[in-house]
């Protein structure tokens, strides 16, 4: 089964970067991929491409992303924005960050929560509102502040000054866009504004696409092309100004079907067994077992529901490695239960609790396919 590899991985190469700044060491070693490029002391962009697979770019041979592409990345684990983003964002996986997917169960809030909307599972008033950070929920501080040089955030507007982007970000400068000809100027505005600047800049929207109309489909096709041409555009404007672009994703997609559902509801004596709802993502979710019903709850899956999903018990996939090496963040444990359903090939399992509207996606990620894990890395020099 394929994994993070944590030497070659989104978190290296977050390390390699923040290293030409004098970042603080994350524990993870810098990627050998950037050793023969100088990356101190000239404007560095980190273009963060939402659902750009490795292997989906592959498709493209003739694109501009393609012909820059200097070799491929493995994600985190789960392989989901909440956690990857957070990696990119921070330098350190899961296990010393401690979100570990969409849906997280906040002990300290008292629910299981959406990290990234900072809001409850199922909806309410976002955590901000009586006064609580995001910051609080983060086992590690933001990155990019520390850097030297000026630090800019380029992203949506409407989640420039979320709680969460504060909580990742801190107190650096941000140039916030609507569309993607405003995500493009934006980035040449901060490149041209000083010569020292580290820009991390966002695109969500082909992951928002993937997720409405299926990775496969034609109009994500079409949106690459867009995204593709502005690329190219974007190293035109910036001839001359000695930038580096970096460019890679948080995860890839695979589309899934609606024969390739697993309901929980569908197994009521499944889901007596559970003490909280599923978290993590439809792709890896993590189970909150009562007491005592590991032996029942694991039997169930082996006998009713092993050819669609892989079961595995949440202590040995960190043993294993699957979030990250070195020491545990001290909140990191209680965040993903006792056992991990894996789904097999397009498979998902879904749970809805009673407030919560009917919600279908095609293009799903958090799994451990080739197509979720693997994300490529994208160098041109200006």
């Amino acid at each position: 089964m394929l994994q993070p590899d944590y030497d070659n991985c989104l978190v290296n190469l977050v390390a390699s970067l923040a290293a030409s700044r004098n970042g603080s060491n994350s524990g993870y070693l810098p990627l050998p991929q950037l050793e023969n490029y100088r990356l101190d002391n000239r404007p560095l962009v980190l273009m963060v491409l939402d659902g750009l697979g490795y292997q989906y770019l592959s498709r493209y041979p003739e694109s501009h992303l393609y012909r820059a592409l200097k070799g491929q990345l493995t994600s985190v684990f789960p392989t989901t924005t909440a956690t990857a983003v957070s990696a990119l964002a921070l330098g350190v996986p899961a296990q010393q960050h401690s979100i570990t997917g969409w849906f997280t169960y906040l002990k300290e809030l008292g629910c299981v929560a959406a990290p990234l909307p900072f809001i409850p599972r199922g909806g309410g008033s976002c955590f901000a509102r009586f006064g609580i950070k995001a910051s609080e929920i983060l086992d590690h501080r933001a990155l990019m502040p520390q850097l030297d040089g000026r630090g800019v955030l380029v992203t949506p507007q409407y989640i420039a000054n979320s709680s969460y982007s504060e909580a990742l970000f801190g107190d650096i400068d941000r140039k916030p866009f609507l569309d993607l000809e405003g995500y493009f100027s934006q980035i040449v505005s901060a490149v041209e504004e000083a010569s020292n600047t580290v820009v991390w800049a966002y695109w969500t929207e082909l992951d928002a696409m993937a997720h409405s109309c299926g990775i496969d489909s034609d109009q994500v096709a079409t949106h690459f092309q867009e995204l593709d041409d502005g690329f190219a555009r974007l190293q035109q404007q910036l001839a001359g100004t000695d930038a580096i672009l970096v460019a890679t994703a948080d995860h890839g997609l695979i589309d899934t079907r609606q024969d390739r559902i697993v309901h929980l509801h569908q197994h009521p004596e499944l889901e007596a067994m559970l003490r909280l709802p599923l978290c993590g993502e439809p792709r890896a979710a993590f189970c909150y077992l009562r007491p005592g019903a590991k032996s029942d709850f694991d039997r169930y899956i082996q006998e009713h529901l092993s050819h669609c999903l892989d079961l595995f018990d949440c202590d040995d996939i960190v043993d294993q490695g699957w979030f990250g090496r070195g020491a545990q963040a001290p909140r990191f444990r209680e965040r993903i239960g006792d056992r991990l359903l894996l789904p097999k090939e397009n498979w998902i399992v879904k749970d809805r609790l009673l407030q919560e509207s009917p919600f279908d996606q095609i293009g799903v990620h958090g799994g451990l396919s080739a197509e979720e894990l693997y994300v490529p890395l994208v160098i041109a020099e200006c």
